[in-house]
């Protein structure tokens, strides 16, 4: 049996891997390309020219052994060398339940578990500490076992540090337990002092990129730090490195309006879903004139180099909880009727069709139709694709017209989901009922994760954040259409999916 590569073994790969790029050699290039986040969306040709780190290389060879991260293919070689048994899992269950008085329990018992307590077992690479720092009891529980509380998660854009997106309150409680400032929690905190005496120091710390390669400034709130910031050489459009989005954009994604409207008048560029956002029709208009194929923007998709995909997926993915909308969908969303109307007016037939479906108003979709006869099945595939967003979203009126109209229902994204996995994961049984009379359903179709529509369900049942799902009744509609069931499933936690389950395995015995 041949032994599984050491982080040694890694360290010196990466190693070569930044030598062999330095030079040119194009093996090493197109590894790069493949797997690093920040190249992997561009043309290739420009990826030669990239700045590599060793940093950036120790992502690759994270990447190119099916981790997220470097400290991710650091703990697994960790793991593999100490073995903590179950208590580990219990371990993890505790810290994301905050349980304060277990986790002493826990960490008294088994005092080899103290040995982990820093590693990014935790979403992000977090630490025990990020996850548990608004709670005071369980923080000063993990202190008492020994844990780092200036322990930095472990993530590929950037580390987090447990004073990063923390509560007044929580960051002045961590403060009197030992936590360090950083720039980026003193920016958002509004702490101009220690910053100006952090800058009589340290000058680069303006620019200094944090969690997730955030700048001070995406972090900045208060009008006298973007100030004070901007004035010392902040980008104004630095992006993250995990969601490429600019400081404007994470206000943005925060419903910070205030503070991106400031940021506006600093003289932030202002993409086409800013300028919906922000309900400003003149934004609106100018962004369409600096750049006219925003008419057809898409939210984390290649094309619209404003609002770029991105390997953590686009900030704007998190404010609208979907990828692939239109700007027309965001101002039918945000009721913005002047600006939506505007947007049709500007757009060519296919966008105005896609932008009548999203506002399920069959009339004007119909009258394009008819006027554009086999205009659906010319749409191009990203475009195409709006019917996924609409089963994901659960806006029912649309996946029924857009499958009146004849659109493939059978699409699929990135992630290999089509329609009815999108609709599965949140258990949008309206959604499925449609997709199911639609047409002959892909019930056999495995998503890009290995799951079919209805073993979505299953894992949605779980992981899904929406509220206005109907599980039960997801899966009655999928075991009905055929979807095959298996008993290892069960329990599944609800009974009501387990009896479906059941009687669906007796029909089949």
């Amino acid at each position: 049996m041949t032994d599984l590569p050491t982080i040694e073994d890694h360290s010196l790969a990466a190693g070569n891997l930044l030598q062999d790029f330095s030079r040119g050699q194009d093996a090493a290039i197109d590894r790069v390309y493949q797997h690093l986040p920040q190249v992997k969306y561009g043309a290739h040709d420009e990826a030669a020219a990239f700045p590599l780190t060793l940093r950036d290389a120790q992502t690759v060879i994270a990447r190119e052994q099916g981790k997220q991260s470097w400290g991710e293919l650091r703990l697994g070689a960790k793991l593999r060398q100490l073995q903590f048994g179950d208590e580990l899992e219990r371990f993890k269950q505790l810290v994301y339940a905050k349980d304060a008085e277990k986790l002493d329990e826990l960490l008294t018992a088994h005092p080899k578990l103290r040995d982990t307590l820093d590693d990014p077992h935790f979403w992000f690479g977090s630490t025990a500490l990020i996850i548990v720092k608004e709670h005071v009891d369980a923080v000063d529980v993990l202190l008492k076992h020994g844990a780092d509380i200036n322990a930095n998660s472990q993530w590929w854009a950037g580390d987090f540090h447990i004073l990063e997106g923390t509560s007044p309150v929580a960051a002045q409680q961590l403060i009197e337990r030992g936590a360090r400032i950083t720039a980026h929690a003193a920016a958002e905190q509004g702490w101009l002092d220690w910053l100006e005496t952090a800058y009589a120091r340290e000058k680069t710390i303006i620019n200094q990129r944090g969690g997730d390669g955030k700048t001070p400034l995406h972090y900045a709130r208060d009008q006298r730090i973007m100030d004070w910031l901007l004035k010392r050489g902040a980008n104004l459009e630095a992006r993250d490195l995990d969601h490429a989005s600019t400081p404007l954009q994470w206000m943005l994604g925060e419903n910070n309006l205030d503070a991106a409207r400031e940021l506006v008048k600093r003289g932030a560029e202002v993409d086409i879903f800013a300028a919906v956002i922000l309900g400003e029709l003149d934004l609106v208009k100018a962004a369409l004139q600096a750049n006219p194929g925003a008419i057809r923007a898409r939210v984390n998709s290649v094309g619209y180099a404003l609002a770029p995909k991105a390997d953590g997926s686009h900030q704007y993915v998190y404010t609208f909880n979907a990828a692939g909308l239109s700007p027309h969908q965001v101002a039918f969303d945000l009721e913005q009727a002047e600006i939506f109307d505007y947007l049709v007016a500007e757009s060519p037939p296919d966008v105005r069709l896609l932008a009548h479906c999203a506002a399920a108003d069959e009339d004007s979709a119909r009258r394009i139709v008819a006027g554009h006869p086999g205009i659906v099945t010319r749409i191009f595939n990203a475009d195409g694709r709006q019917v996924i967003y609409a089963a994901w979203t659960n806006r029912v009126e649309a996946v029924k017209l857009m499958a009146a109209l004849g659109f493939n229902l059978h699409i699929y994204d990135d992630d290999k989901m089509t329609p009815l996995h999108a609709a599965a994961f949140h258990g949008f049984a309206d959604v499925i009922r449609i997709l199911l009379d639609a047409d002959e359903a892909p019930l056999t179709w495995l998503n890009g994760y290995g799951g079919t529509p209805l073993t979505t369900a299953l894992y949605g049942r779980q992981h899904s954040w929406r509220d206005d799902g109907d599980f039960p009744a997801s899966f009655q509609l999928l075991v009905e259409a055929g979807s095959e069931v298996r008993a290892e499933w069960l329990p599944t936690g609800d009974e009501r999916i387990d009896d479906i389950l059941r009687q669906a395995l007796a029909a089949d015995a």
